[in-house]
């Protein structure tokens, strides 16, 4: 019941601030299709399968507003045993994610810059998942981030924040997202993008989870684009050994549509 109560207020919170067009400078609904023969099982996060073979579908929303700006993301894991060794049985996993910021530059109506910093947000991050199925992963996470002004990136934000989960209270999370501006190179443009995410852990000690997009526009058309995504995790403790840490590199073919 918490976790239906979690997820309700995740998708409402995420319905209302998405769709307040009266306040949006700037608005943009991703959709992304991605498979892999190397999904690895993962006791903590939860998407490797039994053949590790996995498709995977995610839904991303970020407008920017006269308050600040808001992420969402919606990812569908789908495969055989999805949570092995952990669950079995199940053919999927998913896990949402709604990550508003409040603009101290905007709320204040005096920009803010410091050296490269042309910004400071107050930021939440809540993310709702359904694994494991004996007790869904909840966290929230509160703190503030930094904007940056770096060459050769549209966007370049990092932040620290207190995280709280139903497996570790009272940690912390650093977050980092940066996408690149479009790399030409014989009249062909890619794209990089990363999310990073290094929290602390009770049981796992520091917990790293990195996702770095390469993409190309197919035809130079923005809207269409084709690439690897790559994805790099780590942690102390492995619950699936009697000792030892884990990671795993797991690489996607990936296909990103923007409407």
């Amino acid at each position: 019941m918490a976790y239906l109560n979690w997820l309700k207020g995740v998708v409402l919170f995420a319905y209302i601030f998405s769709t307040n067009a009266s306040a949006e400078n700037f608005t943009l609904n991703s959709f992304s299709f991605l498979i892999t023969n190397q999904a690895k099982p993962d006791a903590i996060y939860g998407y490797g399968s039994s053949d590790k073979d996995l498709q995977m579908l995610q839904y991303e929303h970020f407008s920017i507003h006269n308050w600040g700006d808001i992420y969402f993301d919606a990812e569908l894991f789908h495969g055989n045993d999805v949570g092995t060794p952990v669950e079995n049985g199940n053919s999927t996993q998913h896990l949402l994610v709604l990550n508003p910021r409040l603009s101290l530059g905007k709320l204040t109506n005096k920009p803010l810059h410091w050296g490269p910093i042309n910004d400071v947000s107050l930021i939440s991050r809540w993310e709702a998942g359904s694994y494991p199925s004996s007790d869904r992963f909840l966290a929230q996470n509160y703190g503030f981030s930094l904007n940056f002004d770096v060459p050769g990136f549209s966007w370049f934000e990092s932040g620290v924040l207190y995280r709280d989960t139903n497996f570790d209270s009272d940690t912390w999370l650093w977050r980092t997202v940066l996408m690149s501006k479009p790399l030409v190179v014989e009249n062909q443009k890619f794209h990089f993008n990363l999310l990073s995410l290094i929290n602390g852990s009770t049981n796992n000690g520091t917990e790293v989870f990195e996702r770095g997009d390469m993409l190309w526009e197919i035809g130079g058309n923005s809207k269409a684009q084709v690439g690897v995504r790559l994805e790099y995790a780590s942690y102390d403790n492995d619950p699936l050994k009697s000792s030892g840490n884990y990671n795993r590199f797991t690489p996607f073919l990936m296909f990103k549509y923007t409407p």
